[in-house]
């Protein structure tokens, strides 16, 4: 019960800012991701540190904000009042990402501490798994100029989860993935990508009335597919640093790295699939 309440706490004050803030968009929500952001990829470089290796945070903290700041040129365009346009994407963060590898080489020549490419390679890749899943997230918003869709995918992804364990609690027979998750079971899964799917849909027709009906349903199973793998993978990481949760940041949830990581596997894909295969 006590473990409930705490739950129960946390989301009535995390879930209304985190809504809040996608619905005000500009420098709220560029704030507030930059500050999961960082929660984030502190607990990822934490983690890392338990398998004898040594990230740079300094080095990684700055790039992961480069990354976001690309994301949210636009809103900090408007807000400190100058022109920023990149005309080729691709070429800016692959320029960027280059810096900061470059950079973490060079500080590593100095540093003489456990391996140098484990070191420069957990900095790196937490960098990339971070900002750009919390980056395309910020990018989302930017490009629908509109928390709706936010709110649509947070709300999809809640209720999976939600299903999904109830689902699995009531039905459950066969594991997913039982070297990983015990607990979770493919009759979960099932339950979480049917409801994410019911969700997105709703949502759609709720307050997303722009968004095609197609759409929605690709969203949905996107939530269902991609975000239960998120969730897998952040498992794999915690199990192989030998913990229970990234954190005890938010009491009764874990840490930052629990709560949202199904949102860095489910925003770049459904931003991938935003920019190349919808019309909006």
């Amino acid at each position: 019960m006590n473990n409930f309440l705490q739950r129960l706490l946390v989301a009535l004050i995390g879930i209304p800012i985190i809504l809040g803030a996608a619905i005000a968009g500009g420098i709220w929500f560029f704030i507030l991701v930059q500050i999961i952001a960082v929660g984030v990829l502190y607990e990822f470089y934490r983690l890392a540190e338990r398998k004898e290796t040594h990230p740079h945070y300094i080095i990684g903290l700055a790039g992961l904000t480069g990354i976001l700041i690309f994301f949210a040129y636009q809103s900090l365009s408007d807000v400190f009042g100058y022109e920023y346009r990149i005309s080729d994407e691709i070429e800016f963060i692959a320029t960027v990402g280059l810096f900061f590898i470059l950079l973490s080489v060079v500080y590593e020549l100095y540093r003489h501490k456990g391996s140098s490419f484990l070191n420069i390679g957990t900095t790196m890749f937490g960098v990339s798994y971070v900002g750009v899943g919390l980056g395309t997230f910020i990018g989302l918003r930017e490009l629908f100029d509109s928390g709706a869709i936010i709110i649509l995918i947070l709300f999809s992804i809640w209720v999976c989860d939600t299903a999904a364990y109830l689902g699995g609690k009531a039905t459950g027979k066969n594991k997913l993935y039982a070297a990983i998750s015990p607990n979770k079971t493919v009759e979960g899964a099932l339950f979480g990508l049917v409801f994410a799917v019911i969700t997105s849909v709703v949502c759609k027709y709720l307050f997303v009335d722009t968004l095609a009906l197609h759409d929605a349903v690709v969203i949905g199973l996107i939530v269902g597919i991609v975000g239960q793998v998120g969730d897998l993978a952040e498992s794999m990481l915690k199990r192989d640093a030998g913990v229970k949760d990234s954190s005890a940041f938010f009491p009764g949830h874990g840490g930052f790295l629990d709560r949202f990581d199904s949102i860095i596997f489910v925003s770049p894909a459904v931003y991938l699939y935003v920019m190349t295969g919808m019309n909006f």
